[in-house]
């Protein structure tokens, strides 16, 4: 009889947790791995005011993001790029209707403590102490990553600026054992002194507390006013397959953020947006990731209904 009850028991705890997990609202956000850092933070304090409801992230390259959704056929209920321009490219009209720009950011070189020459490196010898044989500096891939493409028109610019012929082709040429898909994942190369140097976002580069080389804003991609200059140099790149080539020219960084027709959750994915794009904007400036005021982008082809209660 005790052996009956205690089956009986453990079947209602088995039907009880089932039954909770069935009941949980996922959020399904796949995101740029710069963004890793404070959209954390973002999921947990939208997770402590809506119990019961699970933000699941899933950060990479915004390229490989995008790919999820239009090769692979992920579900995914909020997608978040660093460049917003990918998603008027690949993702508008096919699937999804708008696009909200949302953060800036600034290219830099990023160090530790130990690297060679790091107490040398300036904005001005950057490039000649990067090409020194026994100094290795990594980039991400750009086929899969903004920073990646990015990090190219950075080393064509300052080609321009500082008149060296086939200074980023040399560049480009260098170290290209160290070209990670993300780059987030060359941090622990540089933690480890496997490499002296990266290039990536300024945000990231503070969140995990290193030294920066501040490049100027010529280079940096930082500044809207700058938008002809930095257009003039460009760069190919994989589109939704590797068969399917684009252009990325110069521009200033904008990050962009939608929500893919192919979401499981969109009555939640629609509250999480808008949660992140105010509340959450000073979570983004606390972890250096620099904001701007939302706006659609002008290949939008639908305005969302909620959109004018956070622009004002």
């Amino acid at each position: 009889m005790i052996q009956k009850y205690i089956t009986f028991f453990l079947g209602c705890l088995f039907f009880i947790s089932t039954s909770c997990q069935r009941q949980q609202e996922v959020i399904k956000v796949f995101h740029a791995g710069s963004l890793s850092v404070p959209l954390h933070a973002i999921a947990e304090a939208y997770e402590n005011l809506h119990p019961g409801v699970k933000v699941q992230l899933e950060g990479a390259g915004s390229l490989t993001c995008i790919r999820k959704i239009t090769e692979l056929h992920k579900a995914c209920d909020v997608l978040a790029v660093a460049d917003y321009a990918l998603i008027d490219q690949l993702m508008i009209p096919d699937y999804t209707n708008f696009n909200i720009l949302f953060a800036g950011n600034k290219m830099a070189i990023g160090y530790e403590p130990g690297s060679k020459w790091g107490n040398e490196i300036s904005e001005t010898n950057w490039h000649e102490i990067l090409l020194r044989d026994d100094v290795h500096f990594g980039r991400s891939n750009p086929n899969h990553d903004p920073s990646g493409y990015r990090t190219e028109i950075v080393m064509g610019l300052a080609e321009k600026k500082l008149q060296i012929h086939g200074l980023q082709q040399g560049l480009l040429n260098k170290d290209q054992k160290f070209i990670r898909p993300k780059g987030t994942e060359l941090l622990p190369l540089l933690e480890t002194g496997t490499i002296d140097f990266i290039f990536h976002y300024s945000s990231v580069l503070q969140q995990h507390n290193l030294s920066v080389l501040w490049l100027p804003d010529s280079i940096n991609l930082s500044n809207p006013a700058l938008d002809d200059w930095y257009a003039s140099v460009c760069t190919e790149v994989d589109g939704t397959s590797r068969e399917q080539r684009i252009t990325k020219c110069g521009e200033a960084m904008v990050y962009g953020i939608c929500l893919p027709d192919n979401g499981n959750n969109p009555s939640g994915a629609t509250q999480f947006l808008q949660f992140m794009l105010t509340n959450g904007r000073d979570i983004l400036e606390n972890h250096g990731q620099p904001t701007i005021q939302p706006v659609l982008s002008t290949k939008s082809i639908e305005i969302p209904a909620w959109y004018s209660s956070i622009i004002n």
